[in-house]
């Protein structure tokens, strides 16, 4: 007899709908399996034959072929036990075909019949939503993840017994114990950054280059001594972020389902994350990778803010790996059979010292040599360093802003700021390359402008020109350098409330240039603007 269960799979942070497929024939006895799986979806075989007769369910002596199809897309991971049961059961007579036509089933099984959590749960679930499936039966402990795609019922089960059990009686839609209006996204739980810039003493100059950055979520290159507030600033910016919409964050926790970070209890990521990673950390971990690719660290901070801390100290191979990821906005991974997308637009927020002991340009603590110093400078490549748009040079904070009795502004207060430009930039850019990114966002933010479309938003006029022309010559910038200032420029004239860039905005974009390795050189030669420190 034959039978047929829709089950699902993932591919990067997709999901691909499956059918399970099972013919039950005279033969020599046993369960055989094809359709391109990987080693673990192949021993399954006896762990749900075991599942099954701990169950109560009879296996007669016939031979069993389960296909697994599409054939062209390998299959991985566990969450096709309880399909291939289903299926099994199910050609063998003990569950009626009719009731899985709209149904689809995913789940791992235990060797007494128990169901287990499997990851990738809310991407698939999306999938079959699409799809125009009503029902999905899986795990209790994937639940409540799966509820969070409003079109579907979810069904969570315990163990196998109970599936039986369920599609056998003419009422099984009551075990429909959680659906997706459980979730509502227009009232979201948000729990606030745990760091606030109220807490963040003095420093005017970094306040004002992280509203800049958050502004048009520009990437950022903090240098100073230890003990400046360096990391604590970092750790404020997402406290200024806007909240994400409901599209980003469905596809943020996507992110985080496909890792298996998903908590039971955990609903739907609002809060734009932030990932602190340490600088042991490998190229593969930060960018992502495996034998079944797996997103990184770069992919987990989707929407939110990356945070290299002793950037210099990261293996240049894991440095150099972000070339990509921070022009394109995603990872694409590939595989023998396969080959993986993973969204990764990110805020890049880098720190680091001035030189190996962290006190140059203080001589009198400082004893690094020039060359120590260009030598730890060049740990950064210069391709790097022109994708990050700010590069601020920060002090310690004095005594009397330390011990001032004033309190800096709140987070909040900047953050409705943040929120207003955001939304003037996406208003500006609604109807531009919709389909572009790898969310289908599209263009939202000033610091994704291409060459072409700069010359539509950020013309300038006669005086801003010459000024332009002055310091790109001067300075000797590249063509990417020069696309950096007027996305800066850009930003800051939002902040204004100005419709066109003018010469005010171009100065102080400018003075959060890249600083050179010769800046590290003789300081006397050398002045501070903005933060930032030009020769």
């Amino acid at each position: 007899m034959y039978s047929n269960v829709t089950s699902g799979t993932v591919s990067g942070i997709q999901g691909f709908l499956i059918r399970v497929e099972a013919d039950s024939s005279e033969g020599l006895p046993g369960i055989h399996m094809v359709g391109c799986l990987s080693n673990e979806v192949r021993e399954s075989g006896e762990r749900i034959r075991t599942a099954l007769r701990n169950s109560g369910y009879y296996l007669p002596p016939k031979r069993i072929v389960v296909n697994l199809s599409p054939a062209d897309i390998r299959k991985d991971g566990s969450g096709f036990d309880l399909p291939i049961a289903a299926a099994i059961l199910t050609a063998l007579g003990y569950l009626p075909q009719e009731r899985l036509t709209a149904t689809a089933v995913l789940g791992e099984l235990s060797l007494d019949g128990r169901l287990l959590p499997v990851n990738g749960v809310l991407p698939i679930a999306d999938c079959l939503a699409e799809a125009g499936y009503q029902t999905l039966i899986l795990p209790k402990a994937n639940q409540r993840e799966a509820a969070m795609i409003p079109q579907l019922r979810v069904v969570g089960l315990n163990c196998l017994s109970e599936l039986v059990k369920c599609l056998n009686q003419d009422n099984y839609l009551e075990y429909a114990v959680s659906r997706g209006g459980a979730i509502v996204p227009g009232k979201p739980v948000i729990s606030r950054a745990p760091y606030d810039f109220s807490e963040f003493q003095g420093q005017p100059v970094v306040r004002r280059a992280m509203e800049i950055a958050a502004s048009g979520m520009h990437n950022l290159l903090m240098t100073g001594p230890p003990g400046a507030g360096k990391t604590l600033a970092a750790r404020c910016l997402t406290g200024i972020l806007p909240d994400l919409s409901f599209d980003e964050s469905l596809e943020l926790t996507k992110i985080y389902s496909v890792r298996g970070m998903l908590k039971e209890q955990e609903e739907m990521r609002w809060g734009r994350p932030f990932r602190s990673p340490h600088h042991t950390i490998s190229a593969s971990a930060l960018i992502g990778g495996g034998v079944i690719p797996k997103p990184g660290e770069i992919s987990l901070a989707h929407h939110g803010v990356l945070f290299l801390d002793e950037l210099p100290e990261f293996s240049r191979h894991a440095i150099e790996a972000l070339r990509q990821p921070l022009e394109d906005k995603y990872v694409m991974i590939g595989r023998l059979n396969r080959s993986c997308r993973f969204p990764a637009d990110v805020m890049l927020v880098g720190a680091m010292n001035p030189c190996p002991c962290g006190c140059y340009p203080d001589r009198s603590r400082c004893q690094c040599s020039v060359q120590q110093i260009e030598r730890y400078q060049s740990r950064i490549s210069r391709a790097i360093l022109e994708r990050i748009d700010l590069h601020l040079g920060i002090q310690p904070v004095t005594y009397a802003e330390m011990t001032g009795s004033q309190p800096g502004e709140d987070s909040e207060s900047i953050r409705k700021r943040v929120r207003r430009v955001h939304l003037l930039q996406q208003e500006r850019y609604r109807n531009r390359r919709k389909a572009d990114s790898a969310s289908g966002d599209g263009l939202q933010f000033n610091s994704r402008l291409t060459p072409e479309e700069l010359k539509h938003f950020c013309a300038l006029g006669r005086e801003e020109q010459s000024f332009v022309q002055d310091i790109y010559e001067k300075r000797q910038l590249s063509a990417r350098s020069y696309h950096k200032i007027l996305r800066l420029a850009r930003t800051i004239a939002d902040m204004e409330e100005s419709d066109r860039i003018r010469l005010p905005h171009l100065m102080e974009a400018a003075a959060y240039g890249r600083m050179e390795p010769e800046a590290f050189r003789p300081a006397e030669r050398y002045v501070t603007t903005g933060g930032a420190v030009h020769g």
